[in-house]
């Protein structure tokens, strides 16, 4: 049985402030798992990335906290608590509709004791798709370093700093007293693209060999016992503040964020639609909980569960892309057409998507176009299921113009179906945004295949959609 004398409290406080150092790092959700007095698994904490999160934000996570697991369930934290050793999880777990990973770290609030059943379990989850966007193929190798570092804080009673919103990361490493940049995260190549326009011309390099062209002003002021170094970089009309963080002997995370004025109102913007899509997903999640309530009416919340997460995506997209007013639509229309795919459980269908142009277009009708864009691939999934083999997506871009061809091989409309007269919602609200809302002009008709295959062909035409 595990007692939280005062010690171990001290260790929990140290793992509470320093773990969101990790999360941000490495772009993941983070528990904290304790036993309590009846030597019972329960959740401590949580921890999430500013910018993402497989969840729906702390506010409903944190409601979590004391919540007793169930060990036959979750196997992979009882194992860690039991053999006192790093536990890998399954590979490929949905949470979300996300693809993730889990891993587990034991934790000793005595390490020379012999008894190795751990105190406490640290479980990091990581979505494979961001994680490999981000730290890629040294992923493994900093959250090995990051929780061995969080260890050593736990002994040298310091804590890192906080990572703010809009604050990117290099990650440095020393080699032959040399601090080479080992890993750049994409806020940070966009900080320093006066610099490099990608992170491959950043890797690599020396971090002094990055600035020497600029001015730098080395602030003697240490704000605090985990920033060894605290610098000012005038990059033309912008002022980076670095912030340099110890995390192993070899290893240093420089920490960049713009203070100038253009930069801060970005920041903020990123931030409300960053809580936009939060707001959104605590719909969806509101959605979920009553449509068990509600299961006669299971497929009308299906439908409004997805249309919330297809603007709920365009706000997250604009929350982590480069540019706030413009949205890569081409980019959207794959995430959407994944997760409407895995919510259909829709995996054998064979999927063709082109699309050779970069499609942007405004936060506005990226919004709108993922309406459309949702409920004609709703429509078919819905209608077709078990007859559908193939869906075939083209997006064109000419001049300013978009050109959008959906065709399936689902067996088409009944005969005499019209869709302008359709009094079916998802009909309503293709005709309504594609020809009222964005100006388009739409039609919608059957398809032959061949002799033996119909389907629904959808073609979009909208002029002057695009920014460039």
């Amino acid at each position: 049985m595990t007692v939280v004398n005062n010690d171990s409290e001290q260790i929990l406080k140290s793992l509470d402030a320093n773990l969101p150092f990790v999360s941000e790092l490495l772009q993941a959700d983070i528990k904290l798992f304790i036993k309590n007095h009846n030597d019972d698994i329960v959740v401590h904490n949580y921890f999430h990335p500013n910018q993402d999160s497989l969840y729906l934000g702390p506010q409903r996570v944190s409601s979590e906290t004391g919540v007793k697991i169930q060990p036959h369930k979750d196997v992979l934290i009882a194992k860690a608590f039991r053999l006192g050793k790093p536990i890998l999880g399954q590979f490929g777990l949905v949470i979300n509709n996300r693809r993730i990973q889990e891993f587990a770290f034991p934790v000793f609030f005595d390490e020379t004791k012999k008894n190795k059943v751990a105190d406490a379990v640290i479980t990091i989850e990581r979505d494979i798709y961001t994680t490999r966007a981000t730290l890629g193929q040294h992923w493994d190798l900093m959250a090995d370093i990051l929780i061995k570092s969080v260890k050593q804080k736990i002994i040298d009673k310091t804590t890192f700093p906080n990572i703010a919103f809009g604050e990117g990361s290099l990650i440095l490493k020393t080699t032959d007293g040399a601090q080479n940049i080992f890993f750049a995260n994409p806020l940070s190549v966009n900080l320093l693209s006066e610099i490099a326009e990608h992170a491959s011309q950043l890797i690599g390099r020396h971090i002094d060999e990055i600035f020497i062209n600029f001015p730098r002003k080395i602030n003697k002021k240490i704000l605090s016992q985990a920033v060894v170094k605290k610098e000012e970089i005038t990059l033309r009309q912008r002022n980076l503040v670095l912030r340099y963080v110890q995390i192993s002997d070899d290893f240093q995370v420089l920490l960049l964020k713009d203070n100038s004025e253009v930069k801060m109102k970005e920041t903020l913007l990123k931030e409300i639609h960053h809580r936009v899509k939060n707001n959104l997903q605590t719909i969806v999640s509101l959605l979920r909980m009553q449509k068990r309530r509600n299961p006669e009416l299971e497929s009308s919340f299906n439908e409004a569960i997805n249309r919330t997460n297809s603007i709920a995506l365009v706000h997250e997209h604009l929350a982590r892309s480069n540019d706030i007013e413009n949205v890569d639509f081409g980019q959207l229309a794959q995430i959407i057409l994944k997760g409407l795919i895995t919510s259909f459980g829709a995996e054998d269908v064979q999927l063709i998507f082109n699309c050779p142009d970069k499609i942007f277009m405004l936060s506005e009708d990226a919004t709108n176009l993922a309406l459309v864009f949702n409920e004609i691939l709703t429509n078919t999934l819905e209608h077709t299921m078990g007859k559908i083999s193939k869906i075939d997506i083209s997006l064109m871009a000419k001049e300013k113009n978009l050109h959008m061809l959906f065709k399936d091989d689902g067996g088409g409309f009944k005969e005499g179906f019209d869709y302008k007269k359709s009094t079916g919602l998802g009909w309503e609200i293709i005709r309504n945004i594609s020809e009222d809302s964005l100006r388009g002009k739409l039609s919608v008709t059957n398809y032959d295949h061949d002799e033996n295959t119909r389907g629904i062909q959808v073609d979009l035409l909208i002029p002057n959609i695009l920014t460039s």
